[in-house]
């Protein structure tokens, strides 16, 4: 039926015109993906109200009287906004750059996002407000140099898109770009390098049997996590190490659902957007294949909805669940929010997937503990030796593929740079 749903990257912001250079190239279509929504709902402490209704939310916590008339946008700006526009140009190129060199920046780097909050002035029941219906209530404990740099660059402002043949179709498109494919089911047991003969290599197990591919550098994607299982020879420096071994991954699960038809549309009136929510689910999103044309026979059929979205701690108690059980806490929680789903036989399958439990990741993604910009990241993308290291934790757009992208060309530079030197 032409049906997917995404359990890994699912958007693209306007802002990541690497990407978007890309999925041009490959000639993907894309579609705009609805990230707001205000008739999508917000469930928070035991009661409904939809994301519009900003003052029937700001009712259910306890803001202070300065507080009481703001809306989370205004929270976020009396914040956030207030400490990007703070900043001066050489601050604000300081939150890229590998080494941080502003006092001001480096001391925003020592803080999580919770903390910049709290000095901003904000009350602990308007930062959760602010967080929960935001849904970036598992940001908070990170460094605020991640979400400040997000904010300067408007990646959450200026909207974003879909591949609507799914984001699978954009690694599929560059593995059928290569002249030389990639080998799949292999896995790397040891990386090598040798000086004297100007050598590096992997050697890695093939359907059980060990075999060994050298060249005159080696390029390593492998998140750290991943990494940290490999043999090295010779060992690497220790402050690379150490940067490997401490460098902070956030987990994400998701939980997907096929529904018999579209009740968010038909009966709630949600075309895209999600749902936030202080429940062991965190946000749902809904499909933004529909959201333009509102096709009622679309709206009749079948669909696909993220009914969990979840990130940090709450995700990792998803994750520790089989998925029979997880999908069955998904939704009996996420039926408070759309009560259609006690309906016998609106369900017609679940899916889910949770990067902790994978093993070729081990974590969803790198973000950035307060302080590890300032003590991992240049050891993180510094090569070492005839070894280079990309993927998007050697890079500072976390958590994105442009991220992923951004490293990778980074670092076949160096490595072309690396062999004209001879």
């Amino acid at each position: 039926d032409g049906l997917h749903g995404e359990a890994g990257a699912m958007r693209i912001p306007t802002r990541h015109a690497l990407t978007r250079r890309y999925v041009g190239e490959f000639g993907l279509p894309l579609r705009k993906f609805v990230m707001g929504n205000p008739q999508a709902w917000c469930y928070v402490r035991g009661e409904k109200r939809r994301l519009g209704d900003v003052k029937e939310l700001g009712r259910l916590y306890a803001l202070r009287d300065d507080e009481k008339d703001k809306s989370p946008d205004d929270l976020w700006a009396d914040s956030i906004g207030k400490a990007v526009a703070g900043l001066g140009d050489a601050e604000k190129a300081d939150l890229s750059a590998d080494v941080l060199v502003t006092p001001r920046v480096r001391a925003l780097d020592q803080q999580s996002l919770k903390q910049l909050c709290q000095a901003a002035g904000l009350s602990e029941e308007a930062i959760e407000y602010l967080a929960v219906t935001g849904g970036s209530e598992t940001l908070l404990p990170f460094a605020a140099t991640e979400t400040l740099r997000e904010e300067l660059l408007e990646v959450w402002s200026l909207g974003f898109d879909e591949i609507a043949g799914g984001t699978d179709t954009l690694a599929s498109a560059f593995a059928a770009r290569l002249k030389a494919k990639p080998r799949m089911g292999c896995e790397v047991i040891r990386i090598t390098q040798s000086g004297e003969r100007g050598r590096a290599g992997a050697v890695y197990r093939e359907r059980g049997v060990e075999k060994r591919v050298e060249g005159d550098y080696l390029l390593c994607t492998l998140p750290c996590p991943v990494l940290t299982r490999v043999t090295v020879e010779p060992q690497l420096s220790g402050a690379k190490w150490r940067a490997i071994r401490e460098l902070t991954y956030d987990s994400s699960t998701k939980v997907l659902a096929v529904t018999n038809r579209r009740f968010w549309e038909t009966d709630d009136g949600i075309y895209g957007g999600g749902s936030f929510t202080d429940l062991p689910i965190a946000s749902t999103y809904y499909p933004s294949d529909n959201a333009e044309a509102k096709d009622p026979r679309v709206s009749a059929g079948a669909g696909v909805m993220l009914a969990s979205y979840t990130w940090g701690q709450i995700a990792r108690r998803l994750a520790s669940l089989a998925h029979k059980d997880r999908a069955e806490v998904v939704l009996r929680h996420l039926a408070r929010i759309h009560p259609q789903l006690r309906q016998p036989g609106i369900i017609r399958r679940t899916a889910s997937w949770s990067w902790d439990n994978h093993p070729w990741s081990s974590g969803a993604f790198t973000l950035f503990s307060p302080g590890d910009h300032t003590a991992l990241h240049r050891d993180i993308v510094a090569p070492e030796g005839r070894l280079y290291f990309a993927g998007e934790h050697a890079s500072l757009t976390h958590s994105w593929m442009q991220g992923a992208l951004e490293s990778g060309l980074r670092a076949t530079r160096e490595i072309l740079e690396a062999a004209q030197r001879g």
